[in-house]
């Protein structure tokens, strides 16, 4: 073969490769997309339901989804259905145990729980929505099944997602309200987009945002923003508190939830200054 012929071979790969990257994103992103079905309360999905659900054809989701089971990311269970693999376990042990963020954030809202006996949480925003990344429960903390560690909930009606949005850009929370819907979960919930706009508006006014019975009747709670080193939010932290018992300690659960949250801001800050040379 020619030099030339070997020229022309190589153009038509990288054509090739090239106009294969679209498809590869799209791959990617569906397969994002059916991880995005799976939940505490949807653990299982077959193949017909996620193509119903994301407007693909069966064969496609059929495909895909055994790609997932074979890299771990599913695993296949009786009558063709699959279940999250456990190559997602291995993947959350890499997120925690290489963050420095974790253990950092972990310690003072292990401090803050035991001062204030309630629950603590710290939590991260991901695809538009809330992340529990840790929570810790005090000595009179009451259970709280929708926060657990992992669990996910829609960013507007919590004091740690109301952080997480406020100091988004404008666009970035409108893509997110357009993606995720303002949702109900009680009668407080805010549910209109103007109404959403002043309140994460009062959020960055104050620092700290606040839960009133938006999830969970009858429960309450107070957040705070924790930044990353380059002073962008990364994460937020929270106390929450039967309502009741907020109310007579709202004034002493914020001061406690800022201090807390700089804590951790001021601990990733020192962890990240360069040592200085002998």
């Amino acid at each position: 073969m020619s030099p030339g012929d070997h020229t022309r071979v190589s153009r038509r790969k990288l054509r090739s490769v090239i106009l294969d990257v679209p498809a590869m994103l799209l791959t990617v992103r569906n397969v994002g997309r059916i991880l995005d079905l799976y939940s505490v309360d949807t653990p299982e999905r077959g193949p017909s339901e996620v193509a119903a659900e994301l407007g693909m054809g069966k064969s496609k989701a059929h495909a895909l989804m055994a790609s997932m089971a074979e890299i771990g990311l599913l695993r296949r269970v009786a009558g063709g259905r699959y279940r999250a693999g456990w190559r997602a376990l291995e993947l959350e042990r890499i997120v925690r145990d290489s963050s420095p963020f974790r253990p950092v954030a972990y310690a003072v809202a292990e401090t803050l729980a035991r001062h204030c006996g309630e629950t603590v949480h710290v939590a991260a925003l991901d695809a538009g929505q809330v992340i529990y990344v840790d929570r810790v429960q005090g000595s009179r903390a009451v259970d709280i099944p929708l926060s657990k560690v992992g669990a996910t909930l829609p960013a507007h009606c919590s004091g740690v997602g109301k952080v997480l949005l406020a100091y988004l850009d404008a666009g970035e929370v409108d893509a997110i309200l357009d993606r995720r819907g303002l949702p109900a979960f009680t009668p407080n919930t805010i549910t209109d987009r103007d109404a959403l706009y002043a309140e994460l508006h009062r959020v960055r006014r104050d620092g700290v945002a606040y839960d009133r019975e938006e999830i969970v009747e009858g429960l309450r709670c107070v957040a705070a923003p924790i930044l990353d080193v380059d002073g962008s939010v990364c994460a937020a932290m929270s106390i929450a508190a039967p309502a009741e018992r907020f109310a007579a300690s709202e004034t002493a659960y914020r001061s406690a939830v800022v201090r807390s949250a700089r804590a951790v801001t001021e601990r990733l800050r020192r962890q990240m200054e360069p040592e200085n040379p002998e």
